[in-house]
Protein backbone atom coordinates (compact mmCIF):
# COMPACT_ATOMS: atom_id res chain seq x y z
CA UNK A 1 0.00 0.00 0.00
CA UNK A 2 1.52 3.33 -1.03
CA UNK A 3 1.66 6.33 1.81
CA UNK A 4 0.10 9.12 0.97
CA UNK A 5 2.07 12.30 1.70
CA UNK A 6 1.54 14.39 4.07
CA UNK A 7 0.39 17.74 2.93
CA UNK A 8 1.32 20.59 5.11
CA UNK A 9 -1.06 23.57 5.66
CA UNK A 10 0.62 26.70 5.25
CA UNK A 11 0.81 28.39 8.52
CA UNK A 12 -1.87 31.09 9.79
CA UNK A 13 -0.32 34.43 9.63
CA UNK A 14 -1.74 37.88 11.87
CA UNK A 15 -3.96 39.81 10.02
CA UNK A 16 -2.46 43.63 9.68
CA UNK A 17 -4.43 46.08 10.62
CA UNK A 18 -6.00 47.44 8.13
CA UNK A 19 -4.68 51.54 7.67
CA UNK A 20 -8.71 52.84 7.81
CA UNK A 21 -9.16 51.08 11.46
CA UNK A 22 -5.41 51.65 12.76
CA UNK A 23 -6.64 55.59 12.02
CA UNK A 24 -9.98 55.18 13.22
CA UNK A 25 -8.14 53.90 16.55
CA UNK A 26 -5.47 56.63 17.25
CA UNK A 27 -8.50 59.67 16.59
CA UNK A 28 -10.05 57.27 19.25
CA UNK A 29 -7.10 57.25 21.62
CA UNK A 30 -6.37 61.07 21.16
CA UNK A 31 -10.39 62.09 22.27
CA UNK A 32 -10.29 60.09 25.41
CA UNK A 33 -6.83 61.87 26.29
CA UNK A 34 -8.95 65.27 25.42
CA UNK A 35 -11.50 64.26 27.51
CA UNK A 36 -9.57 63.28 30.18
CA UNK A 37 -7.78 66.54 30.60
CA UNK A 38 -11.00 68.89 29.85
CA UNK A 39 -12.81 67.21 33.07
CA UNK A 40 -9.13 67.60 35.08
CA UNK A 41 -9.10 71.14 34.49
CA UNK A 42 -13.07 71.13 35.38
CA UNK A 43 -12.53 69.21 38.38
CA UNK A 44 -9.67 71.78 39.58
CA UNK A 45 -11.92 74.79 38.62
CA UNK A 46 -15.29 74.09 40.50
CA UNK A 47 -14.39 71.07 42.50
CA UNK A 48 -11.86 71.51 44.41
CA UNK A 49 -11.90 75.56 43.95
CA UNK A 50 -10.28 76.70 47.24
CA UNK A 51 -13.13 77.67 49.87
CA UNK A 52 -11.61 81.49 50.29
CA UNK A 53 -9.67 81.81 53.44
CA UNK A 54 -8.22 85.84 52.60
CA UNK A 55 -4.94 84.38 50.80
CA UNK A 56 -6.11 83.94 47.45
CA UNK A 57 -6.37 85.70 44.53
CA UNK A 58 -3.54 88.79 45.23
CA UNK A 59 -3.06 91.27 42.75
CA UNK A 60 -0.75 93.87 44.40
CA UNK A 61 1.42 93.97 47.84
CA UNK A 62 2.99 97.34 49.57
CA UNK A 63 5.53 94.95 50.34
CA UNK A 64 7.54 97.22 52.93
CA UNK A 65 4.26 96.97 55.38
CA UNK A 66 3.01 93.48 54.11
CA UNK A 67 -0.36 94.91 53.09
CA UNK A 68 -2.10 93.11 49.95
CA UNK A 69 -4.97 94.05 47.66
CA UNK A 70 -7.13 90.75 46.47
CA UNK A 71 -8.45 90.48 42.36
CA UNK A 72 -12.28 90.65 44.01
CA UNK A 73 -11.44 93.86 46.01
CA UNK A 74 -14.79 96.02 44.99
CA UNK A 75 -13.37 99.40 43.19
CA UNK A 76 -13.50 102.16 45.84
CA UNK A 77 -11.59 99.36 47.66
CA UNK A 78 -9.01 99.42 45.55
CA UNK A 79 -8.77 103.72 45.17
CA UNK A 80 -8.38 103.54 49.21
CA UNK A 81 -5.19 101.23 48.50
CA UNK A 82 -3.58 102.93 45.81
CA UNK A 83 -3.94 106.04 48.35
CA UNK A 84 -2.63 104.15 50.88
CA UNK A 85 0.11 102.80 49.00
CA UNK A 86 0.74 106.54 48.10
CA UNK A 87 1.22 107.66 51.97
CA UNK A 88 3.53 104.50 52.69
CA UNK A 89 5.92 105.77 49.57
CA UNK A 90 6.77 109.50 50.91
CA UNK A 91 9.97 109.74 52.93
CA UNK A 92 7.97 111.83 55.64
CA UNK A 93 4.95 109.08 56.37
CA UNK A 94 1.78 111.49 57.45
CA UNK A 95 1.15 109.24 60.65
CA UNK A 96 -2.18 110.46 61.13
CA UNK A 97 -3.09 110.50 57.45
CA UNK A 98 -2.30 106.64 57.27
CA UNK A 99 -3.71 105.90 60.74
CA UNK A 100 -7.45 107.27 58.72
CA UNK A 101 -6.62 105.31 56.17
CA UNK A 102 -6.12 102.42 57.91
CA UNK A 103 -9.50 102.28 59.68
CA UNK A 104 -11.44 103.51 56.59
CA UNK A 105 -9.66 99.99 54.42
CA UNK A 106 -10.54 98.15 57.42
CA UNK A 107 -13.92 98.93 58.33
CA UNK A 108 -14.76 98.78 54.51
CA UNK A 109 -13.48 95.32 53.68
CA UNK A 110 -15.01 93.83 57.00
CA UNK A 111 -18.24 94.94 56.78
CA UNK A 112 -18.87 94.75 52.48
CA UNK A 113 -19.33 90.69 53.17
CA UNK A 114 -21.27 90.73 49.62
CA UNK A 115 -17.59 90.13 47.83
CA UNK A 116 -16.22 87.41 50.52
CA UNK A 117 -16.62 83.90 49.22
CA UNK A 118 -17.51 82.90 52.80
CA UNK A 119 -18.04 82.52 56.39
CA UNK A 120 -14.47 82.21 56.94
CA UNK A 121 -13.11 84.89 54.11
CA UNK A 122 -12.55 87.72 56.75
CA UNK A 123 -12.15 91.33 55.60
CA UNK A 124 -9.95 93.58 56.72
CA UNK A 125 -8.25 90.69 59.03
CA UNK A 126 -4.80 92.02 57.73
CA UNK A 127 -4.79 95.31 59.61
CA UNK A 128 -5.48 93.62 63.19
CA UNK A 129 -2.87 93.53 65.36
CA UNK A 130 -1.22 90.37 64.74
CA UNK A 131 -1.06 88.71 67.93
CA UNK A 132 -4.60 88.72 68.08
CA UNK A 133 -5.62 88.07 64.16
CA UNK A 134 -7.08 84.50 64.77
CA UNK A 135 -9.20 84.67 67.68
CA UNK A 136 -10.42 87.88 65.54
CA UNK A 137 -10.93 86.23 62.34
CA UNK A 138 -12.73 83.03 64.60
CA UNK A 139 -15.00 85.44 66.31
CA UNK A 140 -15.88 87.47 63.07
CA UNK A 141 -16.39 84.05 61.69
CA UNK A 142 -19.25 82.90 64.25
CA UNK A 143 -20.69 86.40 64.70
CA UNK A 144 -20.93 89.07 61.78
CA UNK A 145 -19.96 86.60 59.38
CA UNK A 146 -21.91 83.50 60.77
CA UNK A 147 -25.06 82.63 58.20
CA UNK A 148 -23.16 84.13 54.99
CA UNK A 149 -23.47 81.48 52.31
CA UNK A 150 -19.84 80.30 50.52
CA UNK A 151 -20.15 81.55 46.82
CA UNK A 152 -17.36 79.21 45.71
CA UNK A 153 -19.11 78.88 42.13
CA UNK A 154 -21.01 82.26 42.14
CA UNK A 155 -24.31 81.43 42.25
CA UNK A 156 -24.90 82.75 45.63
CA UNK A 157 -28.49 84.62 45.96
CA UNK A 158 -28.49 85.80 49.93
CA UNK A 159 -28.57 89.35 50.34
CA UNK A 160 -25.50 90.89 51.70
CA UNK A 161 -24.17 94.50 52.82
CA UNK A 162 -22.55 96.24 50.02
CA UNK A 163 -20.36 98.93 51.19
CA UNK A 164 -19.99 101.70 49.17
CA UNK A 165 -17.72 104.71 51.19
CA UNK A 166 -16.34 105.01 54.82
CA UNK A 167 -14.95 108.48 56.01
CA UNK A 168 -13.22 109.16 59.42
CA UNK A 169 -15.52 111.63 61.37
CA UNK A 170 -13.16 112.05 64.45
CA UNK A 171 -9.79 110.78 65.54
CA UNK A 172 -7.60 111.49 68.64
CA UNK A 173 -4.81 109.93 70.20
CA UNK A 174 -4.89 107.90 73.29
CA UNK A 175 -2.92 105.50 75.58
CA UNK A 176 -3.19 102.05 75.95
CA UNK A 177 -1.42 99.41 78.18
CA UNK A 178 -2.42 95.56 78.18
CA UNK A 179 -0.15 92.58 78.46
CA UNK A 180 3.31 93.22 76.70
CA UNK A 181 1.89 96.45 74.97
CA UNK A 182 2.15 99.83 76.13
CA UNK A 183 1.58 103.03 73.66
CA UNK A 184 1.03 106.30 74.78
CA UNK A 185 0.08 107.86 71.48
CA UNK A 186 -2.24 104.96 69.60
CA UNK A 187 -5.01 106.20 68.12
CA UNK A 188 -9.20 106.15 68.33
CA UNK A 189 -10.40 106.66 64.80
CA UNK A 190 -14.57 106.88 64.57
CA UNK A 191 -15.97 105.83 60.98
CA UNK A 192 -18.94 106.46 59.64
CA UNK A 193 -19.93 103.43 56.93
CA UNK A 194 -22.22 104.12 54.17
CA UNK A 195 -23.99 101.23 51.91
CA UNK A 196 -25.80 100.18 49.17
CA UNK A 197 -29.10 99.36 50.68
CA UNK A 198 -29.77 99.65 54.65
CA UNK A 199 -29.55 95.95 55.77
CA UNK A 200 -28.98 96.94 59.46
CA UNK A 201 -25.52 96.44 59.76
CA UNK A 202 -23.65 99.26 61.84
CA UNK A 203 -23.36 103.05 60.04
CA UNK A 204 -20.54 104.01 62.45
CA UNK A 205 -17.91 101.98 64.29
CA UNK A 206 -15.10 103.16 66.61
CA UNK A 207 -11.31 102.20 65.86
CA UNK A 208 -8.47 102.00 67.92
CA UNK A 209 -5.19 101.54 66.83
CA UNK A 210 -1.28 100.65 68.38
CA UNK A 211 1.89 101.21 66.64
CA UNK A 212 3.95 97.46 65.95
CA UNK A 213 7.25 98.60 64.57
CA UNK A 214 6.61 100.81 61.61
CA UNK A 215 3.00 99.81 61.10
CA UNK A 216 -0.41 100.69 62.58
CA UNK A 217 -2.38 97.67 63.71
CA UNK A 218 -6.13 97.44 65.51
CA UNK A 219 -6.75 96.04 68.84
CA UNK A 220 -9.99 97.09 68.47
CA UNK A 221 -13.27 97.38 66.36
CA UNK A 222 -16.75 98.03 67.69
Amino acid sequence: MEKKEKVEKPAKTKKKMKPNKRFKLIILILIAIIVLMLAFILLKKFVFKPSGNGNAGVVDEIKTHGYTLKENSPEEYKKMYKELEKILSSDEIDEEAYAKQIARMLVFDFYNIDSKISKNDIGGAQFILEKYRNNFILEASETVYKYVEHNIYGDRTQELPVVTSTEVTDIKKSTYSYDDIVDDNCYVINVAITYKKDLGYPTEVTVKLVHNGDKLEAFYMK
